[in-house]
């Protein structure tokens, strides 16, 4: 399968803030579409960078690092970054990581049981 087809992201842009979408598996095969989602989405200069992870599936170590570049790279562009839609799981292997990454409080967001 080709990354495009394991994960998409969706970028809107309204004023002066950025929302990406992604959904599917974030990883080794995909991470370099949320790098270049992030670096067009940012190259407009947001004051609000919303990332939106409801439909991720997936994240492995190399997605992770993906958004760690992501939070860097809003925060080196004084973006405001929010998340929503932050699985359980996820949302606690980034507060565990929190101490090597900026992340900000995610947005409340309810999941269906699994």
């Amino acid at each position: 399968m080709r990354a495009d087809e394991l994960l998409q992201v969706h970028s809107l842009r309204y004023e002066d803030t950025v929302l990406l979408c992604m959904t599917g598996e974030l990883d080794l095969a995909t991470a370099p579409l949320v790098d270049r989602a992030v670096t067009t989405a940012l190259s407009s200069r947001p004051r609000h960078l919303c990332l939106d992870l409801t439909g991720l599936v997936f994240c492995d170590m190399t997605g992770l690092h993906a958004l760690e570049r992501l939070s860097n790279a809003a925060h080196a562009t004084h973006a405001n970054l929010h998340l929503a839609g932050l699985h359980p799981h996820l949302q606690r292997t980034l507060h565990l990581l929190k101490a090597a990454s900026p992340w900000p409080p995610p947005v409340p967001h309810r999941h269906p049981q699994t």
